[in-house]
């Protein structure tokens, strides 16, 4: 075998492996699909925990134990490929945590390797 054909393949490799290895999911129509998932679930002015209860049911994983108004759920999208994807949606709560304030949905984040 020689050197060429080595870089070749390797080039070849790689080039897979980007292709492969690429981030579906991030593209203007998955960041509004999922939008539209969180305004079906959520809304500002509801109550918190129906708010939390509606998301856990969507899938989502909600870190609410700290004392901050704002929480953040988060939902894996996992792939056959070697990527995932973290749909993530802050939500504001007001000082006693009784009633949301404010739904934010971030953009999806896809990594792979």
């Amino acid at each position: 075998m020689s050197a060429d054909w080595f870089i070749v393949r390797a080039g070849f490799a790689v080039a897979a492996l980007l292709i492969l290895s690429g981030c579906p999911g991030m593209s203007r129509e998955d960041n509004e699909r999922f939008q539209a998932v969180v305004a079906k679930n959520v809304s500002s002015g509801m109550p918190f925990v129906t708010a939390i209860q509606h998301l856990v049911k969507a899938g989502f994983t909600c870190d609410d134990r700290t004392a901050a108004p704002e929480v953040t759920c988060t939902r894996d999208r996992q792939s056959l490929l070697p990527y995932a994807c973290i749909q993530r949606v802050n939500m504001t709560t007001d000082a006693n945590r009784t009633t949301v304030l404010a739904v934010t949905p971030r953009p999806i984040a896809c990594a792979g390797l």
